[in-house]
């Protein structure tokens, strides 16, 4: 088993515990969860104004450590009346 972080860029938090996961397929469940997660704790905070952030998964605590896979969130709005 490996020692999986996930580390989130608009919270000034890092994961200094990490969880012990089989392989990147259950990191990447993992960091998907955590995505949702997220977005039904707080929507008026600050990832619900921010349009742009993401969740790294990566190899330790804090910056610095192999990223593994980075799971993209941004929200593009178009305007309606071009639809």
């Amino acid at each position: 088993m490996t020692r999986f972080f996930f580390v989130h860029s608009c919270i000034s938090v890092f994961d200094d515990v990490g969880l012990e996961l089989p392989d990147i397929d259950a990191a990447q469940a993992a960091a998907i969860e955590l995505s949702g997660r997220i977005l039904n704790d707080e929507p008026e905070g600050p990832l619900w104004h921010d349009n742009k952030w993401r969740v790294e998964v990566t190899g330790s605590p804090g910056i610095g450590g192999q990223t593994f896979l980075v799971l993209p969130f941004s929200v593009t709005r178009h305007n309606a009346a071009t639809m």
